[in-house]
């Protein structure tokens, strides 16, 4: 049984949808399969197919169709969007992009389901009872009025704890659901030609939408470009497999459900960035078609909760037996001494009680983190910062420092290269490929220029239909002899008007306005390609360098192949991927006029840059200047290239270089630093070649090196002190990170995992990487290298998870699901983190799913139990403790409340066998159980935790909630001193 977190929206679907619900404390999720699909269904999904025609047309006909969107056909990421008044405009008219809610239960029809708890269905029974025995005294003409009061006095007791049991629920109820109020659900959109993110239920029909990979699709959305974008679809269809999606129209008579150009909401982004149009929004989605064939999924239950259904039989049982056999005499007066009326409203409050405690804490806990035993933990955003920062490169066989920026000579020297124009070889390269295979960006606004000519152009068109009369605006100008002359501006004198007022496209004198230099903390993007970037500014100009390219075709970086490519037209005149003499202009490149925007359209300009490119080509073959820039993982890039740049020579690449580029990285690694490499490759190609990720018209292999980049990324200030914490709590600690070996047992050092030296990890070979350690008894970690594992033995993994802190690297979203089978086989409870795509299975395989708030996917949070909201390590070690502190608190509670059942027992047996006057009357029994008893169990839960709640091993998860050893304390030890006493108190009243 597993219970998962749910989202904000609660979207249940009856066909391949997940249903989410959110009851109580129960957050789970139930995963339907794509069976027994009804025809009804079918035919609904047909009609709702037939009212799309948006897969049908062409760009051309959707930007037609939306002109209050500006789509830039040529670069949908120029667009200028919709504005912001429009949108406000959208919004108002078509309503918010969220779906009608599932019902939530009334608070009649929850107060009332308060009366089916055992408990009072017991204590109800034991009313009748009492009221059936008044009845036949009655008739016999005895009147016992204190048998009618007993159970007016029940009855009273039962609707009181039931509304207290009511309230507590709701309360419950209303924590988890803030929770998922409070939880961040934003998209990216262009609008007032912007990038922005805005609430999702904020977007409008004719919005433009950036999805990027691990995003959930907030609306029914065609796509305009797609950047090797896969979408998986199994919110709609059922099929988990993620398809390729493009942005190229479909056939006709083609069923928008076989349609590869229109994402449906409620899909997710696996791979690659889409930028697409909003369609359809709300309750006029496919998916907001579908939610009236919801249907109510009975959901299983807890482990807590099936503990408590056990007590509660436990106790049922009891009572009702010890009623039976003295039903004759003391039938109602058993049966109210044997039921702990406060033991609900107890449990209640100990559950509100935790909930809102764990609220405040920023994590949603499920009972059974309390019982982890193992957490495999990501490194990064987790145990680190998440905030990289360069601190090293080479190149040319050379280790340069940059960590400190100027205070270092070798950034001293680069600012004096840069005053010069002069790098050193193959630096400029470097800094290109670092600036354009990266998709972090400068945060600044565009001007609407576009918007401004297209209004005017469409006035014209206007005009000339005689649709709408002319409009002149006249001006009076006043030259310095007072002549005063009349002047009607032209469309382009309006659109240097605009671009005036908005600062755009003025000729302006570098030396009086120089331009300001951008502030590198305004950076967007990955933390280790805003640390790239950021590095490239400050040794030369990062808009220098982007106007010399155009990009036309990215390959995304992940996991599995370590590497992200990208394809580049060259547009500037010197053809010299470096050309460090135009990259360090600050000011105005001289390449800048081949991206500097006409008064008329983008394709235009985009026409004449190709023009000027074809320039340096023969008419002939009409050829044009391209190359492929990669970085990734410095043994992924080395086996890709053949040759190496060194100052201004290619060298073929040999075995020395191999080994000396190998001990650069791995002296990188055992200082915790991520390393990239980089390399390049120029060719020519026909100027209207189109490239894709099948498509083989452009280089992968025989690349030539460039060069490595190191970054840092600092443990957090309580990582060291969490980690200590899980070793004397006797909670292995597995780190899985994708960072090399040298690396990752840096950090695991640092933060005191293991105790490795630079000397304990050796490595062997150039190509293969192996980790070689000295067995040693003392030694309880070990440092394993993800690719090994599927290679292991049942024995070597029995030997490898004896170890209670253990790395993991170079390990795929693969191998990580494999860790967690492999511990769960081994009778482990495992709390696993992770925030990627391609981390949800395992977060649904193991035990405690915790997935990333801040920097996790949504995709990840979906098949997560727990969403961790500031992806603190620590914070998860605190969630154990309070898991732990709530197990503790119910089982002292619940053997509080027992041991005064055999107290109130044992007078009835006196009375039975030995004729002795009643010693409890069944009044006097409820004044003890409510007045007594319930709030010293209540205020259990407010109990400190103990100071060795954190020293003592993990419970076993078969642990009993009411173990046989809780009944014996408090029936037999607690229970019989009590007893005792109470019994010499009775009969001292006869001595």
């Amino acid at each position: 049984m597993k219970k998962k977190a749910t989202s904000a929206t609660n979207e249940s679907l009856h066909c391949g949808v997940k249903a989410i619900q959110c009851v109580g404390f129960n957050r789970k999720k139930v995963w339907p399969t794509k069976e027994g699909t009804s025809n009804a269904e079918s035919m609904l999904r047909d009609s709702l197919s037939l009212s799309y025609v948006e897969h049908y047309l062409t760009l051309e006909e959707l930007r037609d169709i939306h002109p209050d969107s500006f789509i830039d056909l040529n670069s949908p990421e120029k667009s200028d969007g919709l504005s912001s008044d429009e949108a406000k405009k959208r919004l108002k008219d078509g309503g918010a992009n969220v779906l009608a809610p599932p019902k939530r239960i009334s608070n009649l029809k929850l107060f009332a389901k308060q009366f089916l708890y055992k408990f009072w269905l017991l204590l109800m029974g034991a009313a009748l009872c009492t009221i059936f025995t008044y009845f036949i005294h009655l008739y016999h003409g005895i009147e016992e009025l204190l048998n009618l009061y007993c159970a007016f006095t029940l009855i009273a007791i039962v609707i009181i704890m039931s509304f207290l049991s009511f309230w507590q629920e709701k309360k419950a109820m209303r924590v988890v659901y803030d929770f998922a109020q409070h939880m961040p659900h934003n998209c990216s959109v262009i609008r007032d030609c912007e990038e922005k993110q805005i609430p999702s239920d904020e977007l409008v029909v004719g919005d433009i939408v950036i999805i990027r990979s691990g995003q959930q699709v907030p609306a029914d959305i065609r796509i305009l470009q797609s950047n090797g974008v896969k979408i998986e679809s199994s919110a709609i269809n059922g099929e988990p497999q993620a398809v390729d999606y493009t942005n190229e129209p479909a056939a006709k008579h083609t069923a928008l459900f076989d349609a590869k150009n229109v994402m449906l909401r409620g899909c997710y982004c696996t791979e690659g960035e889409a930028i697409g149009l909003v369609i359809r929004t709300g309750k006029y989605t496919m998916l907001g078609n579908f939610t009236h064939l919801q249907s109510t999924v009975k959901l299983t239950e807890t482990l807590l909760q099936k503990e408590i259904a056990k007590f509660v039989q436990f106790i049922s049982i009891i009572a009702l037996s010890m009623g039976v056999i003295f039903f004759l005499i003391g039938c109602v007066v058993t049966n109210v001494a044997n039921v702990p009326q406060g033991l609900p409203a107890m449990l209640m409050s100990q559950l509100a009680i935790i909930a809102r405690r764990m609220a405040k804490k920023n994590l949603d806990i499920i009972d059974e983190l309390g019982a982890a035993t193992v957490i495999a933990t990501d490194k990064t955003g987790t145990l680190t910062q998440n905030l990289m920062i360069l601190t090293d490169m080479w190149y040319n066989r050379r280790f340069f420092s940059v960590h400190g920026e100027l205070k270092h000579t070798h950034m001293k020297a680069l600012k004096q290269a840069t005053h010069r124009k002069e790098l050193e070889k193959p630096l400029p390269e470097l800094l290109a490929v670092m600036c354009m295979c990266n998709k972090a960006h400068f945060e600044r606004t565009r001007r609407p220029r576009r918007r401004v000519c297209t209004q005017m152009e469409l006035e014209k068109e206007l005009r000339e239909q005689k649709i709408v009369a002319r409009q002149t605006k006249t001006f009076r100008v006043v030259d310095q002899t007072g002549h005063e002359s009349v002047r009607v501006p032209s469309t382009n004198d309006l659109c240097k008007m605009e671009a005036t007022h908005t600062g755009e496209g003025v000729e302006e004198d570098p030396e009086r306005w120089p331009e300001p230099r951008k502030r590198t903390n305004d950076l967007i993007g990955s933390p280790s390609e805003v640390a790239l970037l950021r590095y490239v500014e400050m040794v030369a100009s990062v808009q220098g360098i982007r106007n010399r390219y155009k990009l036309m075709l990215e390959i995304p970086f992940n996991s599995v192949r370590r590497w992200q490519l990208v394809v580049v037209k060259c547009l500037a005149s010197n053809l010299t991927i470096g050309a460090s003499s135009e990259i360090l202009e600050k000011k105005q490149p001289q390449f800048s006029r081949f991206l500097t925007p006409s008064p008329t359209t983008d394709s235009e300009a985009t026409d004449k840059s190709d023009n000027k490119d074809h320039q340096h080509s023969s008419p002939q073959n009409a050829l044009a200047n391209f190359s492929v820039m990669i970085k990734g993982a410095p043994e992924v890039i080395l086996s890709l290239c053949s040759d190496v740049l060194m100052t201004n020579e290619l060298k073929q690449i040999d075995e020395q270089f191999l080994n000396d580029c190998q001990a650069a990285w791995e002296h990188f690694g055992s200082e915790g630093r991520r390393v990239f490499a980089f390399a390049y490759r120029q060719f020519e190609a026909p100027g209207t070649s189109k490239f894709s990720v099948e498509s083989d018209n452009y280089p992968r292999t025989g690349l030539t090196f460039l060069g490595m980049a190191a970054m840092m990324d600092p443990p957090r200030n309580e990582t060291a002190a969490a980690i200590q914490q899980c070793k004397d709590a006797g909670i292995k600690v597995f780190m899985i990170t994708g960072d090399h070996p040298s690396a990752a047992s840096a950090i695991a050092s640092q933060i005191g995992l293991t105790s490795t030296k630079n000397d304990e990890v050796r490595s062997r070979g150039n190509h293969q990487i192996k980790l070689s350690l000295d067995p040693s008894p003392q030694i309880d970690w070990a440092i394993v290298l993800g690719e090994s594992l599927a290679e292991m033995s049942v024995e070597a993994w029995d030997r490898l998870l004896a170890n209670r802190y253990i790395v993991f690297a170079r390990t795929t979203p693969e191998q990580k699901l494999l860790i967690v089978e492999q511990c769960q086989k081994r009778g482990e409870t495992v709390a696993l983190t992770g925030g990627g795509v391609n981390d949800a299975p395992a977060l649904a395989k193991a035990n405690i799913g915790i997935a990333m708030g801040v920097n996790g996917s949504d995709i990840a949070r979906r098949a997560a139990d727990i969403v961790l909201t500031d992806d603190n390590f620590a914070s998860i070690v605190k969630g154990i403790e309070e898991g732990r502190l709530l197990f503790d608190n119910l089982r002292l509670s619940i053997a509080y409340t027992l041991a005064h059942l055999w107290p109130e027992v044992c007078p009835i047996i006196l009375n039975f066998t030995l004729g002795m006057p009643l010693g409890l009357e069944p009044l006097q029994i409820l004044s003890i159980d409510l007045a007594s008893e319930l709030p010293p169990a209540i205020s259990l839960a407010y109990e400190s935790p103990e100071r060795d709640i954190m020293k003592v091993p993990p419970r076993n998860r078969n642990t009993e909630l009411v173990s046989s050893r809780l009944l014996l304390y408090s029936y037999l030890f607690s229970g019989t001193f009590i007893t005792i006493g109470c019994v010499a108190s009775y009969l001292s009243v006869y001595w």
